[in-house]
């Protein structure tokens, strides 16, 4: 193929044929790797041309519609095949009507046009509490839910120990909990539980209920304790330990539960079935079919590997097993709904802040159950960066932009409202990828990748419809190699910014990190994220000895690390009149930013050295693993945790 057909297909296909990475550099990507990235684009999706060119309107700002047709073609306006509009073309437009409500819809014309038109109106923007409206700022307290130590948990921290935090924290004055993100894992392989690499971003991880909280577990009589306690007292969580038990304690509660639940039980599991309906079908078949045939969907027996509706009602009629699962979903989403339930009755004005991941593992349930509307075979990342040198392959897939514009956004819709159901907040990973999305073709490395770009104002016009129907704020992880005026577009949505102060310098001037009044309004706040260090290995410098001691490149000199650490001094010194450096002088800091929300990290608070997450790593580090040294029991009587507390409240950070 030549050079000027393959940049031709490229632009059809909204492929990028050079870009610019986060050091400015100029990178052109290779024809190779570019033809690789159209192969897979062409096989998967509707043929070019099917797919609706979509007109987004704001309720209250419905324009006209140009370019769609001449002067006396007539339209028509229908959702869900009803006409709720009609009229002909005037001046070259089509205009709406003012009082058309916020939905999707479909835009017939006659003659009809060479390619379909669908019209998004939506909200004027993302929802939230009318108290952030006059300027309201509070704080949140963030953990690792697997992380969390009790003396009553198996092992891996679970909804139980969320509730307690849940209310714990309402005491110190957060305003929400923030969590990792509590997708479904495969729960094959020990060493696959990133949370950011789920099999469902549907569905919820099982190792999070609390078994024993189930009406119909036995207790003691299921003779699992010793193991409960041998699990409970491992320095980090231990997943080849923690899975078969947690599995083993949900089947004898499954069990139980066919054989005595209550009649108001059995109702409300009913009701969760037929709410959830072919999705959770979808989810149950794969975890049946997985433990059944192993390894990834691609390679089971060809019956299975894209089956038909039908098929999966079918294995649902035999197979106990599909029961099994919709009911460990099912506790799951109860126990979860009374974590945001008890977030409610203290008043908070987050509750539970969720987080939703930028992809899911190619071999997931989710690529198998919506085939065709993930790319699996082009592996989402980001281009060499300062701290990334040599880029990332983060082995996710992605949607298929295309199929997302034929299907109005079914599947982002559905993930979107399964995180939002039970959350006051949502953060979405990598809210770059709406804009365009860094894809590496399987078979080359992180650096050859190249961006494809989506349908960035209908994804956002979605957003705000779902967020103003759950009633959920909405934050954009916007870090890393941000375009001009994509700030601006997710401020104009009211889709909060993320904000973490390790980044937040002066770079074009002394490099000296910016004082409080420069954070924007709209923003979340943060000393550092999970992929960064915490506040004490910071410090230390033990997360460049982390990595130099796992050969890889931490994008910072250990005299660069002390000039920052000088900066920093100095901008507390400047803005605060802190004599020391501390996380307390931290925590005052940023909350004398008017951003709406600051998050404390537990890790912070009990100055843990070690992150929970170290990107470019598997299992030569214990990511997702580690457990806080304090446990719930005594959150509240640990000074550093309270003095923290105290100073946001002395700040104007706490609610009530």
């Amino acid at each position: 193929m030549s050079e000027g057909e393959l940049s031709r297909r490229a632009e059809t296909f909204g492929v990028e044929t050079s870009y610019y990475d986060a050091r400015g550099q100029f990178r052109e990507v290779s024809d190779d790797a570019l033809a690789a990235v159209l192969d897979v684009l062409a096989r998967s999706g509707p043929p070019l041309g099917a797919e609706p060119h979509i007109h987004v309107r704001r309720k209250g700002h419905i324009d006209p519609i140009y370019g769609v047709c001449g002067d006396g073609t007539t339209w028509r306006l229908t959702r869900a095949g009803r006409t709720v509009a009609s009229g002909t073309c005037e001046h070259g437009a089509v205009v709406l009507p003012e009082k058309t409500k916020i939905g999707s819809y479909q835009l017939q014309l006659e003659p009809p046009g060479p390619r379909p038109q669908a019209v998004l109106v939506a909200p004027e923007a993302a929802w939230q509490p009318k108290a952030f409206d006059k300027g309201g700022r509070v704080w949140a307290l963030a953990v690792q839910l697997y992380g969390v130590r009790s003396e009553r948990n198996w092992g891996i921290g679970d909804f139980s120990d969320l509730r307690a935090l849940v209310r714990l924290a309402g005491r110190l004055g957060a305003a929400g909990v923030a969590l990792n993100p509590l997708h479904a894992i495969a729960l094959d392989d020990p060493g696959a539980i990133s949370p950011y690499s789920p099999t469902s971003r549907l569905f919820l991880n099982p190792l999070y209920i609390d078994v024993a909280a189930i009406p119909e577990f036995p207790g003691a009589a299921a003779g699992l304790g010793d193991d409960v306690v041998r699990l409970r007292a491992a320095a980090q969580v231990d997943y080849a330990g923690v899975i078969p038990l947690k599995l083993k304690g949900l089947r004898i509660a499954f069990e139980a539960f066919r054989e005595r639940a209550s009649e108001e039980r059995r109702a409300d599991f009913a009701a969760f079935k037929a709410e959830r309906g072919d999705w959770l079908a979808g989810y149950c078949a794969f975890m049946v079919l997985r433990a059944r045939h192993g390894g990834p969907w691609w390679n089971w027996p060809e019956e299975w590997r894209a089956p038909s509706r039908e098929a999966i009602a079918s294995l649902a009629a035999s197979a106990a097993d599909m029961e099994f699962h919709a009911f460990v979903q099912w506790t799951a989403d109860r126990q979860l709904a009374a974590c945001s339930a008890a977030a409610a009755e203290a008043g908070m004005p987050v509750g539970l802040y969720l987080d939703v991941a930028v992809g899911v593992a190619a071999d997931s349930a989710d690529v198998w159950s919506s085939q065709g509307a993930y790319v699996r075979e082009l592996s989402a990342g980001a281009p060499p960066d300062l701290l990334n040198t040599a880029g990332q392959d983060w082995g996710l897939a992605s949607f298929n932009p295309r199929v997302l514009m034929a299907t109005d956004f079914a599947l982002l819709r559905e993930t979107l409202r399964a995180v939002m159901r039970h959350a006051g907040a949502i953060r979405l990973d990598h809210v770059l990828g709406f804009n365009r999305l860094y894809m590496v073709p399987h078979g080359f490395k992180a650096d050859q990748g190249t961006y494809v770009r989506f349908p960035l104002e209908a994804m956002m016009a979605v957003v705000a419809q779902e967020s103003q129907a759950a009633h959920c704020i909405v934050i954009g992880e916007d870090l890393g190699t941000v375009p001009d005026g994509f700030r601006e577009t997710l401020a104009g949505w009211n889709v909060w910014s993320y904000r973490i102060m390790l980044f937040e310098r002066e770079w074009t001037t002394d490099s000296s990190f910016s004082p409080p009044a420069k954070y924007p309004a709209q923003a979340l706040v943060s000393f550092s994220t999970h992929d960064l260090s915490t506040f004490s290995g910071w410090m230390s410098g033990h997360d460049l000895d982390v990595k130099h001691g796992l050969g890889l490149d931490p994008g910072e000199t250990a005299d660069e690390r002390r000039q920052a650490q000088t900066r920093i001094a100095e901008a507390l010194r400047r803005d605060i009149a802190a004599e020391h450096l501390s996380f307390d002088g931290i925590a005052r800091f940023l909350a004398r930013t008017p951003s709406r929300l600051m998050v404390v990290a537990a890790e912070d608070a009990f100055q843990v050295a070690d992150q929970p997450n170290v990107p470019g790593t598997i299992n030569e580090h214990p990511n997702w693993r580690q457990k806080l040294p304090v446990r719930l029991e005594d959150f509240s009587a640990d000074h550093r945790l309270t003095e923290i507390a105290r100073i946001l409240r002395e700040e104007g950070r706490a609610f009530g």
